[in-house]
């Protein structure tokens, strides 16, 4: 009965103890939570401070990348209003110069449509067709940089006729150029419709083959003395040229079959500047020939210089000898004889002024008194 008492009692104070340990353990627990809690809400006020002090610093940045780059945003916008303003202002001025430039065109248009009629109508009268090919051919002349009178002659009457134009070449060589050409019917061609259309086509063509046995049976090459093998038709009108290729394709063999050249301005550009180049190698020959004269001369003269400076230096040479001959032998001679001479007159006590002296000048000239 004691033993259960006792372990009754053992029960009962370990219970005790448990419980006040518990609330030992519960109370401590509840300070080191408490510790804990104040120690984080401490640690969690730092880190709030600093993550506010740094997002404040951080915005204090961005608001100063934001407003420097509303300012070069700003900037950029006042350049661009002043582009645009500018462009503005050469759009206005460019729609003036550009209407007036429109009113211009029309103008033109129309001096060319009066200038084109005008044309026509020159072009419709023979005489005045063949004065304005001659003022075409005048005018490739000048661009070549040929000269009347020089290079070229007008109208010179020969045996077979009066060629328009006759080309003088080096070496009395000439060409021969006709520059009327008939275009009645091209013009007719040109204003024209349909069949009229095609036959005055036809009409040119046919006008094109007698010209061109016109100018053979006239054959300046047979009757003039140093002319070349070809003569030149000279058709005033680049068109009117690529019509006639065009139309008579056979018609360019034809020709220099019959020693005949078909040119256009083009064409008679580049055959002028083949003669103009002529007479410049013709001039450069002739240059060159009075050049190598004059070096043939000059090594003539040298020649002959150098025989002349050759002579003078053995002249100069045998001089030289002499002087040294003289100077050497005869000079120490004399110089001998004058010691020895000299030894006589101290030997002899000769003065060195004779007792008579020579006359003077004037008593030898002057005449003697009358007595």
């Amino acid at each position: 009965m004691s033993n259960v008492l006792i372990g009754l009692g053992l029960i009962a104070a370990v219970a005790i103890a448990a419980w006040w340990l518990r609330g030992q353990l519960a109370r401590l627990s509840d300070q080191v939570i408490g510790r804990a809690t104040e120690a984080v809400v401490q640690r969690a006020g730092q880190e709030f401070e600093r993550a506010r002090q740094q997002d404040t610093h951080e915005l204090a940045l961005k608001k100063q990348q934001i407003e420097h780059a509303i300012g070069q945003l700003e900037v950029r916008v006042g350049d661009v209003t002043k582009l645009v303003r500018e462009l503005e202002k050469d759009r206005d001025q460019q729609f003036g110069t550009l209407k007036s430039e429109l009113a211009q065109v029309i103008k033109q248009t129309d001096l060319l449509g009066q200038t084109t009629s005008g044309l026509v109508a020159v072009l419709g009268n023979a005489r005045v067709r063949g004065q304005w090919g001659e003022k075409m051919a005048e005018d490739i002349l000048a661009a070549c940089g040929l000269q009347h009178g020089i290079q070229y002659l007008r109208e010179k009457e020969i045996a077979a006729g009066r060629p328009d134009y006759t080309f003088l070449l080096p070496d009395h060589h000439k060409l021969f150029m006709d520059v009327k050409f008939p275009l009645d019917h091209y013009l007719a061609y040109a204003q024209s419709q349909g069949q009229d259309q095609q036959r005055e086509k036809e009409q040119f063509i046919r006008d094109v083959r007698e010209h061109i046995r016109a100018m053979e049976r006239r054959d300046y090459v047979a009757h003039e003395d140093g002319s070349l093998d070809y003569i030149i038709v000279f058709i005033p009108n680049e068109q009117v040229y690529g019509a006639v290729n065009e139309w008579m394709p056979g018609l360019i063999d034809e020709c220099l079959k019959k020693r005949t050249i078909l040119c256009g301005p083009w064409t008679l550009y580049a055959i002028l500047r083949v003669i103009w180049q002529a007479w410049q190698n013709y001039n450069y020959s002739l240059a060159i020939r009075d050049i190598i004269k004059a070096i043939n001369g000059f090594l003539q003269d040298y020649t002959k210089f150098k025989e002349r400076f050759a002579d003078l230096g053995d002249r100069l040479h045998r001089a030289l000898e002499k002087y040294d001959e003289i100077a050497s032998t005869s000079y120490r001679r004399l110089d001998a004889r004058l010691q020895q001479i000299e030894g006589y007159r101290k030997g002899h006590q000769i003065p060195e002024e004779t007792a008579d002296p020579e006359p003077p000048m004037a008593a030898l000239t002057s005449k003697p008194e009358e007595t």
